[in-house]
């Protein structure tokens, strides 16, 4: 008797059609008209040509992403995959450790990547609010375009409790006198956290910037005087070159340390995907190479204030199948 094998037949995807003669004369027409301001430099007007070509095509866009979520649920609906809705806590065991989220680098971020750090932050916001152990979180810097982002399309963030929202100019603007229990986590550090200490806080750099600037919450903290240390990356997950993290993750990290009784080996199993947990990889598990801070396809936009309020909520929405 011999196996028979099932090979999924691969899925046609559409190609966009070849543009037209008229398609290309009117893109080299409008390419003229685009000249760089006088006094702006070039890192800033390609920049702003990108958030341009974001604008004009990002209706498209969210209608692509929209279809992907239907066919996903379509997908999860037929294989009787039940995702039970996580279940806030009704209390949460104090553990005397504080967070904040320091996102004074707004400057430093495209359009794009700050759309990526307020899902970011949504998803800590989540975590904050499901996890067993009170892990309070403050987010700094709340302001310019990070905070027209969450006005304008997440606006519910208003009514999100315990977490605090602070629109000081800067960190130093919001620590007190004595930093001497202020931490700030930084993969720029050979100076590894063994255990989250109580009465200390924890300072995690809020931004995406792929990898760019080099060292940049490293050389902050120096400037203000403050600890850094990182988290026992190399011990439990497989990276090439620097061990950075995206930011939700590093909070989701930090509240899952005490909901496994403090066991950093299975709290990166149970927060980190698993091509970056050592053991699994090794084991068969794909690896692939991801962005800095955005590690996850996920952290892009999701462009509905809807699904971020699902994920704030606790509610599953479906992935994105990424080819």
């Amino acid at each position: 008797m011999t196996d028979a094998t099932t090979v999924e037949a691969p899925v046609n995807r559409a190609k966009r059609a070849p543009p037209t003669a008229e398609e290309i004369e009117e893109a080299r027409a409008k390419k003229q008209k685009l000249q760089k301001p006088e006094g702006m430099s070039k890192s800033e007007w390609k920049r702003q040509l990108k958030h341009q070509r974001w604008e004009e095509s990002k209706d498209e866009y969210r209608q692509i992403k929209r279809e992907k979520k239907k066919a996903a649920a379509k997908r999860k609906k037929e294989s009787d995959i039940v995702v039970p809705k996580k279940k806030i806590p009704e209390t949460q065991t104090p553990t005397d450790v504080s967070v904040i989220m320091d996102c004074d680098f707004d400057d430093y971020m495209s359009y794009k990547e700050i759309v990526s750090l307020s899902n970011q932050i949504t998803r800590a916001y989540s975590s904050r609010r499901h996890s067993d152990y009170q892990v309070d979180l403050t987010i700094t810097s709340f302001n310019k375009n990070l905070k027209q982002r969450f006005d304008n399309a997440l606006s519910h963030y208003k009514h999100w409790q315990n977490i605090q929202f602070v629109e000081s100019e800067s960190l130093a603007a919001y620590l007190p006198e004595d930093t001497s229990k202020h931490v700030y986590l930084t993969a720029d550090t050979e100076e590894e956290i063994q255990d989250l200490e109580p009465g200390y806080t924890y300072i995690i750099g809020g931004i995406v910037d792929k990898n760019r600037h080099k060292k940049l919450c490293l050389n902050k903290a120096k400037e203000l005087g403050l600890k850094v240390a990182r988290l026992p990356i190399g011990k439990y997950i497989e990276m090439n070159g620097r061990h950075v993290l995206a930011t939700s993750h590093v909070y989701e990290l930090l509240c899952k340390y005490f909901e496994t009784n403090k066991d950093w080996g299975k709290a990166f199993d149970e927060v980190l995907p698993p091509r970056k947990v050592k053991g699994k990889v090794e084991s068969g598990e794909k690896e692939t190479e991801g962005g800095e801070e955005n590690d996850d396809e996920e952290e892009e936009e999701v462009g509905e204030e809807e699904s971020l309020q699902k994920v704030a909520d606790g509610q599953s929405v479906p992935a994105e199948n990424n080819a």
